[in-house]
């Protein structure tokens, strides 16, 4: 298995598999649901008994609101993203950096801090922090009033996103209709 794999979780279907390169999302009830969902996927909490919560290796979240650093730049919050999962030059990491923004929509707004950029480019830009990382699992919050990630991923396609299995996690199924598979 490389992906996420979710068996027995209560308030799920009996089996939830996302394999790398595919993207699911999964509907809560609730949003204090969806948050333990999104900790047991992570790593933060442990699963119930009799439950299986397996990923093909790091995952990474990407909080509604993008997750950045407010005093990083779009840039430098790429670049910690980076850095903090491999020990590479600054140069490397830049480079390499510049390249996940730039397919992420984001070459124009490098150097501008989050606070700067809109709700849409702040969550692109946590996308892109997270790629840096290499994960095998990248989890997606979602929040009402925000673009929708399959809106902001159709609109800039990002051939890293292939190389993780998404999972988005929202309590609003209507916010699911451009996404993938929605559960």
């Amino acid at each position: 298995m490389d992906g996420l794999l979710l068996e027995h979780v209560p308030g799920l279907p009996e089996r939830v598999l996302i394999e790398v390169g595919e993207q699911r999302a999964l509907v809560l009830p609730t949003a204090a649901g969806a948050r333990r969902l999104a900790d047991l996927v992570i790593g933060e909490e442990d699963p119930p008994r009799g439950a299986v919560v397996s990923t093909g290796g790091p995952v990474r979240l990407v909080p509604a609101e993008g997750g950045l650093l407010p005093h990083l730049t779009v840039l430098g919050n790429i670049i910690h993203g980076h850095t903090v999962a491999h020990r590479v030059t600054r140069q490397a990491a830049e480079l390499q950096s510049s390249q996940t923004a730039k397919w992420c929509g984001l070459a124009d707004v490098l150097d501008r801090h989050p606070h700067e950029i809109t709700p849409g480019r702040r969550r692109l830009a946590g996308v892109a922090r997270a790629l840096r990382a290499e994960p095998r699992v990248i989890v997606l919050e979602d929040a009402g009033g925000l673009p929708t990630w399959g809106s902001l991923l159709a609109q800039h396609p990002n051939p890293e996103l292939k190389r993780a299995a998404l999972l988005l996690i929202t309590t609003d199924p209507g916010r699911t209709t451009d996404f993938a598979d929605a559960t």
